[in-house]
């Protein structure tokens, strides 16, 4: 029923708005808040409930610079999380105890999502190089290849798959630097 109220008083832009964050962010939140409540139905249920925060302060939302938003997305999920852990917290069951006081104490939704965040962008970076250099990226640091085993593989100088080496991570850098778009 609210969210006919909500969806009733949003501007076009708002909800063009709320169905890009819910486009971008749906499946991230869901995995976040899936590792801190291990429950399908809870976690679907802080997500729902998240959404329906974000159009009730989409106003807000919709004023914070772009690279604020998701950070602040995030923050409502925690608080709904949380929500969900006190709920249950209510009737605990032995099993869960050590459960809870990880998540509550030593578990940071923000760091998490920012990590999970900092991999994609990272990854997409790696995918938008030639599959040459992809494959260098790959021997060096997947498979922790030296430069040396490097070099005999690709039948260059151990000198030469440095500076190839060099000049990969040099491009890589400038990629996310650039925010994983390539130059």
């Amino acid at each position: 029923m609210i969210i006919i109220l909500v969806i009733g008083v949003m501007s076009e832009a708002e909800k063009d708005l709320v169905n890009q964050i819910f486009s971008k962010m749906n499946v991230k939140m869901y995995n976040i808040s899936f590792r801190i409540l291990r429950s399908h139905s809870d976690a679907e249920e802080a997500v729902s409930q998240t959404f329906l925060k974000i159009m009730e302060h989409i106003e807000k939302i919709a004023s914070l610079p772009c690279p604020q938003r998701e950070p602040y997305c995030v923050i409502i999920l925690r608080n709904e999380t949380m929500n969900i852990i006190r709920q249950r917290k209510k009737a605990v069951y032995a099993e869960d105890i050590d459960y809870f006081e990880h998540n509550d104490e030593s578990y940071n939704v923000e760091e998490e999502y920012i990590k999970t965040v900092e991999k994609e962008k990272l990854l997409s970076c790696v995918d938008s190089l030639p599959e040459d250099e992809r494959n260098f990226i790959y021997f060096r640091f997947v498979h922790d290849m030296s430069f040396k085993k490097i070099a005999e593989l690709l039948d260059i100088t151990e000198e030469a798959a440095k500076k190839r080496g060099q000049r990969i991570l040099k491009k890589l850098r400038s990629y996310y630097e650039g925010g994983g778009q390539n130059a």
